[in-house]
Parts: structure tokens; C-alpha cells; sequence
């Protein structure tokens, strides 16, 4: 498996900034009116917890598993990011019941799971989209930019999954992910295509084995807003 093919579980605010083109005040908001919950990296909440008296160290872990930010603290992540970040409360435990003073670990140390950041987006999604028309729940049949299409159901599994790539806010995918993930025998997705000439019409390919929709990005609507 290719690196990049790796499936992404969780963002950090620079990388959720650069997924939705805002600016990380923006997701800082959104955190602080408690839109978005973060999450600690496990390595960093070890590290922050070296100086833990050995017998205390794995009983605090196993308490701060979920290891979820408690709003009522989120003002403190955000004070000054060049120091370290204090929590004194994650989830339902309070760390000043273990250690004397509150946990530090660092802004970029926050992260927020995957699956938050799409039922957030699929939340605040603009969801007018004139260029493309589903006309069949199997994408064997749809209208984009007002001309009809039709795929067999193969080919509408490529289409599909390219459709659901660029409704993760990553819309090229490298061809071999495609056909391994539809479960298809074709080892190219041009051969898959080749009894259907209208297919370029609808797939751009970047010449260097990845693929998307010929379609516009999706919007979010942040405070008003499409970013």
C-alpha cells in the first residue's frame, strides 16, 4: 500500500484550516462555542504525563481513555499558543484529583477524529449543487451540467466513490485505490471506461494515476459564510 493511500482518522487545526480554506481563528471558534470538540494525541498526553508516579501512571491512562477535552476548559487551549496548553479537566475526570498541577501538552497537539469533521460538514454542506443531477441511487444514471449519463454498474462504482472522495473535501484518488475498493478485475480504470466514450466527459485524470469528478468543489457555510 502506497503511503498516501492511508486512511486519515484524525486532523489537527492546521490541517482542518486547510481542508475547509479558513483560517484556524475559525476553527478556534468553533471549538470555543463547542461546534467542534478535540481531543488530546495519545503521545502527547503520555508524554505530559511522564512525571506521573509509576503506580498512578497507567490507572490515570486507562481514566483519560476517550481522552476528550471538557468544554468548560477550551478557553484555556487557546490563551497563548506559544506556551503549553493547561488542562485541568478531560471528560468526566479531573486531573487535579491525580496530579497537583494540570496537564501542559502543546496547541498542535489537539486533534479531532475524522468522523466528527464529515458529520460537521455534512451538517453545515451547501447543499445546492446545479451541476450535477442524481437520477439513480446507484449512479448508473445522472445529469451533470445538464446533459444525461448513463454507466454500467461497474462504472458506476467509480463514479460513486469519486463522488464520495469529493464529498470528503479530497477529490483525487489514485485509479488502483478506486478499482481495488469497488472490487473490480480491471487493473485500469481507462479499461473499466472502454466501451463508454462519453466517460472523460464526467472523470479528469492528473496524467499520474489519480483521478476525480469533473465537478466544483464542495462549500461549507461557517457563520454565514461559504469557506
Amino acid at each position: 500500500m502506497n503511503d498516501l493511500d492511508l486512511p486519515i482518522i484524525f486532523l489537527d487545526i492546521e490541517d482542518l484550516a486547510q481542508r475547509w480554506k479558513c483560517r484556524t481563528s475559525t476553527i478556534e471558534a468553533l471549538a470555543e462555542t463547542d461546534k467542534l470538540r478535540f481531543c488530546i494525541r495519545p503521545a502527547a498526553l503520555e508524554i505530559a504525563l511522564a512525571g506521573t508516579p509509576p503506580a498512578e501512571y497507567d490507572k490515570l491512562l486507562q481514566s483519560l481513555s476517550n481522552m476528550y477535552i471538557d468544554h468548560r476548559y477550551i478557553y484555556m487551549m487557546f490563551a497563548d499558543k506559544s506556551r503549553k496548553i493547561e488542562i485541568a479537566r478531560i471528560g468526566n475526570y479531573d486531573v487535579r484529583a491525580t496530579l497537583k498541577d494540570p496537564l501542559r501538552v502543546g496547541f498542535f497537539d489537539l486533534i479531532i477524529h475524522m468522523n466528527q469533521v464529515k458529520d460537521f460538514e455534512q451538517k453545515h454542506r451547501n447543499i445546492k449543487d446545479d451541476a450535477f443531477e442524481l437520477m439513480a441511487a446507484d449512479f448508473t444514471c445522472f445529469k451533470c451540467y445538464g446533459k444525461e449519463y448513463r454507466f454500467g454498474e461497474t462504472q458506476a462504482k467509480v463514479i460513486k466513490r469519486l463522488w464520495q472522495a469529493r464529498e470528503d473535501g479530497q477529490p483525487w484518488m489514485y485509479g488502483k485505490t478506486i478499482l481495488k475498493d469497488i472490487n473490480s478485475s480491471s487493473d485500469r480504470i481507462k479499461n473499466l471506461f472502454s466501451h463508454n466514450k462519453h466517460w472523460r466527459e464526467i472523470i479528469q485524470s492528473d496524467k499520474n494515476g489519480k483521478y476525480k469528478l469533473k465537478l466544483p468543489p464542495r462549500q461549507l457555510t461557517l457563520f454565514g459564510q461559504d469557506v
